[in-house]
């Protein structure tokens, strides 16, 4: 026997298989929340907390050890490496779980840091849909949160990633100005406050650097604090006479990371201020090179800065590495590749609630542009599902979640097309929710 599991009120089950159930054999009444799985699912977890747990018994070196290999054990099932260990593991585990020990020793959450969000791309023709954060953003943020909730089912104090915003460190070699780094940056962490990421912390190369104290800032002094910030970062931590052609040749990661943003900024930059006196395509590219490098050195003086803020985190890293120094997090899965950030990239989602990155050129051949009150957000996958008699909207959430929610309705019920249709995405996605509002 088939069922839909009707939360929080009610369970009702349906006999036959659920792609061939008789609809009108549902006794449907007014609900004010009512969740239909695919499968058992058990509820979602409560917003993180960060609260330390000092009353919590000491924990014998033996159970620290087990309780660090469980929890590295769910991390390493976070990356995604180009090298591992003869054994198959990720080569930075030996030298992260000292650290995890540490903390676990402390009864204290497990600190991560993560340097990114920076801002959108400037190719909003071909690759974002503009400049303030949409669903590829929000997924990102989620993962991270995914991530500090599985810590936390194995170990009560959980876990906090700290995002180190690094807009600054590259906006000025892009074209891009400090004004929409602050409006990307300021969104972004409205979007943690209203979604309770307690769990997700963001600090500013400002305050890192101690020109700036406060938790919260303004538009106009984080402006004027950006230019110093770029050039007390380079007093501090530029390495003199450092030759980044030679580092190059040293450093597989930094190697790694300089072709990517020489192969992405080929497009990143076609439409930017910095690149808009090249003469042609040779000079364009040689200009190319030369901004690829100089990022590489901001970002080995960011690096440097954010090693010494945070000596005992995790590091995480939305680049691919080899691992040996961090962790590759990818912030939106892929099936076959290491995926784009979502600031490089626009997000697709199939009927199925996989999410697809690829540029906005891609997606927008095949998939529905979406709106997000009046901002363009995110593609979808078209199908006479998403097309309802009541006036509904579909959310789409991290780990294939719908929700589906409706604007308050007379007493009357939902048609029978759109009960067929709620059941057929019950099938195709991992979690429906229907929310009458």
């Amino acid at each position: 026997m088939s069922y839909i599991k009707m939360l929080v009120t009610t369970v009702v089950e349906i006999s036959g298989p659920l792609n061939i159930l008789p609809l009108d054999c549902i006794n449907s009444t007014p609900k004010k929340r009512v969740s239909f799985h695919a499968k058992p699912h058990a509820a979602p977890p409560k917003p993180e907390t960060t609260d330390t747990h000092p009353d919590a018994p000491a924990i014998c070196p033996t159970s620290i050890r087990l309780k660090a290999e469980e929890i590295m054990n769910i991390v390493e099932r976070y990356g995604s490496h180009e090298r591992t260990t003869i054994a198959g593991e990720w080569l930075g585990r030996s030298s992260f779980t000292p650290r995890v020990k540490t903390h676990l020793a402390a009864n204290r959450p497990i600190p991560m840091v993560l340097p990114a969000f920076p801002m959108k791309s400037n190719n909003r023709m071909n690759k974002v849909l503009g400049a303030l954060p949409d669903l590829g953003d929000e997924l990102g943020l989620a993962r991270l949160v995914n991530l500090c909730q599985d810590i936390k089912a194995v170990y009560p104090p959980g876990a906090v990633v700290v995002i180190v915003t690094d807009g600054i460190c590259y906006n000025d070699l892009t074209g891009i100005s400090d004004e929409e780094v602050w409006e990307y940056g300021n969104r972004l962490r409205k979007i943690a406050v209203e979604k309770g990421y307690a769990c997700i912390q963001f600090h500013r190369i400002m305050n890192m650097l101690g020109l700036y104290t406060g938790a919260q800032i303004s538009k106009s002094d984080y402006v004027k604090l950006c230019g110093l910030s770029r050039v007390e970062l380079h007093r501090r931590y530029g390495q003199p006479g450092f030759d980044v052609d030679k580092f190059l040749k040293s450093d597989e990661d930094y190697l790694r990371t300089y072709n990517g943003y020489d192969k992405f900024m080929k497009v990143d930059l076609k439409f930017s201020p910095v690149t808009k006196d090249c003469s042609g395509p040779k000079q364009y590219k040689k200009k190319i090179k030369i901004i690829a490098k100089e990022m590489i050195v901001r970002g080995v003086e960011y690096a440097e800065l954010v090693r010494q803020i945070y000596p005992d985190s995790l590091r995480l890293s939305i680049h691919p590495s080899s691992g040996q120094t961090k962790l590759s997090f990818p912030l939106i899965p892929q099936k076959n590749s290491f995926s784009m950030s979502p600031w490089h990239c626009s997000v697709a989602v199939t009927i199925a609630g996989e999410f697809i990155t690829a540029h906005q050129s891609a997606h927008r051949q095949k998939f529905d542009l979406i709106k997000k009150d009046g901002q363009p957000y995110f593609f979808r996958e078209s199908s006479p599902l998403f097309n309802w008699d009541a006036r509904v909207e579909f959310e789409h959430h991290y780990g294939q979640k719908l929700v589906i929610r409706a604007q308050k309705q007379t007493d009357q019920d939902l048609s029978d097309s759109d009960l067929d249709k709620l059941a057929h995405l019950a099938i195709q996605q991992k979690s429906v929710s229907f929310v009458s509002v």
